[in-house]
């Protein structure tokens, strides 16, 4: 009887043995199911993000040329004051007013970024530098909204006050959307204000503005060349 209850014991034993290992064989597979899952998940968003800030990098290349033509022309600005305007010159500084101020707002391209990050998923990503990264990209993109949301106060409330009040606008719409075809009948009133230091003074407000704004974007641009290349395994 004795040497029963040994082998009942024994056998039992074996049994749960068995069981536990597979449970654990079980758990093991499912695990790797699961890793396996999340790398394609991961290889998915990888992929997206290559796409998405591949088209971030041209919108930024484009907004970057319009900040230095903004810079540029508030350089050429400068090198106009007070000196005499002529005709052909008051032509040529209304375009450049036109261009000193003229500006459009960065707007990427955020779905799968903004996807990844309101469901989680920016934990699968396991790439230190890749997510670094786009944490870097959300907290300098609303750096610069509010950057930029100065400048455009600035140009609305500095700006065109004081131009509204010294030269015709309509000049200036002529190289803009608005195209007059013909241009104003009154004083242009160029020739007074590039001897006027209050206007030299906005313009130099206006180029530390552009400078922020600039220096800003270009931080922008190398998170999405770094996200870009940290992607480019996985396109």
């Amino acid at each position: 009887m004795e040497n029963k209850k040994h082998k009942y014991f024994k056998y039992a034993i074996g049994e749960i043995i068995l069981v536990v290992i597979g449970i654990l064989i079980a758990l093991g597979i499912n695990n790797w199911n699961e890793h396996r899952k999340d790398l394609e998940k991961e290889k998915n968003i990888s992929a997206n993000l290559q796409q998405e800030f591949s088209q971030n990098l041209k919108l930024i290349d484009i907004i970057l040329e319009e900040v230095n033509n903004n810079e540029q022309a508030c350089f050429t600005l400068m090198e106009y004051m007070n000196q005499d305007i002529d005709e052909t010159k008051s032509k040529t500084i209304d375009s450049l007013i036109y261009w000193a101020i003229e500006h459009n707002s960065f707007n990427p391209a955020n779905s799968t970024y903004t996807e990844i990050l309101n469901t989680g998923k920016i934990e699968l990503v396991q790439n230190k530098k890749l997510k670094t990264s786009l944490f870097d990209w959300s907290r300098e993109l609303e750096e610069n909204k509010a950057t930029h949301y100065i400048f455009e106060k600035w140009i609305e409330e500095g700006i065109l006050p004081y131009l509204s009040k010294n030269i015709a606008l309509k000049n200036i719409d002529m190289n803009g959307a608005l195209a007059w075809d013909k241009e104003s009948e009154f004083n242009s009133g160029v020739s007074n204000i590039m001897k006027d230091r209050e206007f030299e003074n906005v313009i130099d407000n206006n180029i530390y503005h552009i400078s922020k704004i600039k220096d800003e974007y270009l931080n922008l641009k190398k998170i999405i060349e770094t996200i870009i290349e940290e992607t480019k395994g996985n396109d």
